[in-house]
Order: structure tokens, then C-alpha cells, then sequence
């Protein structure tokens, strides 16, 4: 029997997306609904919310790892994709090779730099991002590419996963050809063979650790074995299809910290330095 009362009012940001339900799912919905005091935020939020100390535990995206001195990452649970992620999206224009300006969802801080790498890696350019609200339509009208992530993303991809320029007309500026997306997991796949790995739980500086892994490492797989239940819940309040969730769920996003994504985890630092998204890399500190 695990020891709770460490931990019992833990003040815990949790990211508000669809795809860290099921880490967060025994913390809301399981049977310790009382372990933690949870907040939902986006990404970036989640992030600053750590860094300024307003709780003790956040999901955080993984690039700010590197930015919250003296974080330590929580070992097992994580939000990560071993192929396509269907919710982290480069949604461009133009070819990406002539894209000069990119929106960037303000909520987004790992996926933007995972960008910045793509471009870096297979075009050899440095376009200028430009942080924007999750508006597709707006993005594009005022850049030639965007990310988006999370549910706008998915709500995208459920119609428009197959190139289509009469549903995609909207968007377009000039000629029939339809929005070029690409799935920034997948890229990544291509570029590296290794898994990415989006966000984490992380502890700041100074909380107790007893019964922390163990309750998040609990809550994870009380997700993982309700996801046709999340998927059911969250089809009506994202007006998206069951069947399109439970899948997204079961074979997009991967929850475990296993070596591939560590060592994926590493390589992406490393690149974040190159593109100047980091100074330096500091090695991953586990609980």
C-alpha cells in the first residue's frame, strides 16, 4: 500500500490538452482524487507556473527542463510520440524552404523549438517566429506556415488529413493547392530514429519527494487503462469522434520513459543549443 500523506496537498499544473489526460486521470478522476491541488494550463504556463513557485509539481514542456534551475524530472510518465503525434502540426503555404515567417501558438514552447530545428536540419534556414493565438486562419494570414498543437491540432488533422483544397480553400491565398502539413513527431522520426518527447512531470527545487513517483506513476496507469472511457468523455467536449480519440490516445502518444526517449531527450537539447533556443544543455536530473 503506497504512502499518500507526503504529498496529500501538493499543488500540481497540469496541461489542459487532451493528449496528458491520462497522466493526470488518477489525479482528477482515480482514487486519490485528494493527493494533489491541481490547476490547468496550457504548456507554457504549466512552465512559468513551476519557475515562479506557485506549485510544487508541473507537466511541463520538455525544452523548459533547461530553463528552471534546479528542476528535477519525475522518472516513468511522460507525453511523447514514437512516430505521429496528429496534435503537433507545421501547417505551411509555401514549400517550407521558402517559408520566411512562422506563428507559433503561445502556448507552445517545445514544439516551437522542435520546429526550428526541422527547418534547420532539412532546409537550413532560421525563419522568424512569431508567437500568435491559436487561430489558424489568422496565423496564415499574416505568416507563411503556423504551429499548432494540442486540440486546435487535432481538431484540424480529424478533417483535413488528407490534402484538400476545397475544404482548406479558407486559408489559401493564392492557387489551388492545398495547405502542406507536416507532423513535427514524424519529422523528428525521420531526422533522428528516436522517439520525441513533449512534456514531463518535474518537481521544483526544495519538495519533499516521498510518495511522488509513485502516485504519479499510479495515476498514469489508471489513464492508460481508461483511455476508451477519456476518449467517450472527451469526443462530446471536443465535438470530435470517439473512435478518432481512443486512437489518437492509444497509438500517437506514448507515456512511458523508456531509453529511446531519453536518449531522445538528450539529442533534442543538443539541437536546441545548435538553433539557439538553449546556451547549453545541462544533463537530464531525475527525482
Amino acid at each position: 500500500m503506497l504512502e499518500f500523506s507526503a504529498v496529500a496537498k501538493t499543488k500540481i499544473s497540469i496541461v489542459k490538452y487532451l493528449n496528458a489526460v491520462p497522466l493526470a486521470w488518477g489525479i482528477l478522476e482515480g482514487r486519490h482524487p485528494d493527493l494533489f491541488d491541481p490547476v490547468l494550463h496550457t504548456p507554457s504556463e504549466c512552465a512559468d507556473q513551476l519557475q515562479q513557485g506557485k506549485v510544487d509539481i508541473g507537466l511541463i514542456p520538455s525544452i523548459e527542463f533547461q530553463r528552471i534551475p534546479g528542476a528535477k524530472v519525475v522518472p516513468g510518465p511522460v507525453v511523447a510520440s514514437r512516430h505521429r503525434v496528429r496534435s503537433v502540426l507545421l501547417i505551411s503555404l509555401k514549400p517550407l524552404w521558402q517559408v520566411k515567417t512562422v506563428g507559433v501558438d503561445t502556448g507552445s514552447r517545445t514544439s516551437a523549438v522542435l520546429a526550428r530545428i526541422v527547418f534547420d536540419q532539412f532546409f537550413h534556414t532560421r525563419p522568424d517566429f512569431r508567437p500568435a493565438a491559436p487561430d489558424l486562419a489568422a496565423m496564415l494570414a499574416q505568416n507563411d506556415a503556423a504551429v499548432l498543437i494540442g486540440d486546435a491540432a487535432l481538431k484540424f488533422i480529424e478533417v483535413n488529413e488528407r490534402p484538400n483544397a476545397e475544404k482548406q480553400k479558407a486559408w489559401l491565398k493564392l492557387g489551388p493547392e492545398p495547405l502542406q502539413v507536416f507532423d513535427l513527431a514524424e519529422r523528428w522520426k525521420f531526422l533522428t530514429g528516436l522517439p520525441f518527447v513533449f512534456a514531463f512531470w518535474a518537481v521544483r527545487p526544495g519538495v519533499p519527494a516521498d510518495g511522488i513517483v509513485e502516485a504519479l506513476k499510479e495515476s498514469r496507469e489508471y489513464g492508460v487503462q481508461n483511455i476508451p472511457a477519456i476518449a467517450k468523455r472527451y469526443s462530446e467536449e471536443l465535438s470530435l469522434k470517439e473512435e478518432f480519440l481512443r486512437e489518437y490516445l492509444t497509438d500517437n502518444v506514448h507515456y512511458y520513459m523508456d531509453e529511446a526517449c531519453t536518449e531522445g531527450l538528450r539529442q533534442f537539447y543538443d539541437m536546441a543549443v545548435r538553433v539557439g533556443a538553449i546556451k547549453t544543455a545541462r544533463p537530464l536530473e531525475f527525482l
